[in-house]
């Protein structure tokens, strides 16, 4: 399965987390090294969490599992269209199921 990891990782100029795409159970250092040029050291995190982003529009609902920059990237575009009345009742699950909307700077203007 075909899935996202964050890595966290040191290069000789920068530090922080990445995310790195895999088939694989963690990454490898090959494709952590494809993603992060000039990796020195990286240690995966895990799998990126997901969220179920739902919305209403004229054709019903609509339901998209995407990780937290796809919900900020999706759910700007979802909020122009809500200003526009086109999308409406915009939603956002975690994986345990809770609503967590609000916690995505996007949906808080």
């Amino acid at each position: 399965m075909f899935t996202t990891h964050l890595v966290a990782y040191t290069t000789a100029t920068a530090t922080g987390v990445a995310r790195v795409s895999t088939y694989h159970d963690t990454p490898t250092h090959d494709e952590m090294t494809e993603e992060i040029p000039g990796l020195l050291t990286g240690f995966d995190l895990g799998r990126e969490p997901q969220y179920k982003l739902t919305y209403e529009n004229r054709h019903g609902e609509v339901e998209k599992m995407v990780g937290a920059a796809g919900v900020e990237r999706v759910g700007r575009v979802l909020m122009n269209c809500a200003d526009r009345g086109t999308v409406w009742n915009i939603e956002c699950f975690d994986e345990r199921g809770y609503e967590v909307t609000f916690a995505f700077a996007v949906f808080c203007t």
